[in-house]
C-alpha cells in the first residue's frame, strides 16, 4: 500500500510542477483553462497532504517511542516533516476554499506560488520515504 501512496505523491508532485510551469505559457494571467486544471488538483493535493500527514505522524510516532538518542538526521527528518507538512496543509486549505467560495482573483498569488513550488518537494521527500520504510 505504501509503495502505491509513493506513486501517487511522485506523479502529483511531477503534475503540480508541470501545471505550475506551463500554465505561466498558456494563461499567463490565469483567467481561464488554468483555473480549470487548478479546481481539479487541488482536491488531489489535499489528499496528497493527508497521507503525508498520516505517515509523518506515524514516522514520528515510532521514533519518540524509541530509544531516546537526542537529536539525530531521523528524529529531524520526522519532526521537518511534520510540522511543515501540517503549515503547509492549513496553508493549502485556506486558500483552496478561499479560492473555491471567491473570486480567483482576489486569492494570494504568493501564497499559491509558494504551495506549488514547496508542495512537490514534500511530496518527493515523503515518496521516497515510503519506499525505504515499506515492509
Amino acid at each position: 500500500m505504501k509503495s502505491l501512496f509513493s506513486i501517487y505523491l511522485k506523479v502529483l508532485g511531477i503534475a503540480l510542477y508541470a501545471q505550475y510551469i506551463t500554465s505561466q505559457l498558456y494563461d499567463p494571467l490565469g483567467e481561464g483553462m488554468a483555473v480549470t486544471v487548478y479546481r481539479i488538483l487541488d482536491p488531489l493535493l489535499v489528499l496528497g497532504l493527508i497521507i503525508v500527514l498520516y505517515y509523518a505522524f506515524q514516522r514520528k510516532r515510532a521514533l519518540d517511542s524509541g530509544p531516546d538518542d537526542g537529536v539525530t538526521r531521523e528524529y529531524l527528518e520526522a519532526n521537518g516533516v511534520l510540522y511543515f507538512g501540517i503549515a503547509l496543509f492549513f496553508a493549502l486549505l485556506w486558500s483552496w476554499i478561499g479560492f473555491q467560495f471567491s473570486n480567483p482573483e482576489n486569492s494570494f498569488g504568493w501564497l499559491w506560488a509558494v504551495i506549488d513550488l514547496t508542495l512537490p518537494l514534500l511530496f518527493f521527500a515523503s515518496s521516497g520515504q515510503l519506499l525505504k520504510n515499506e515492509k
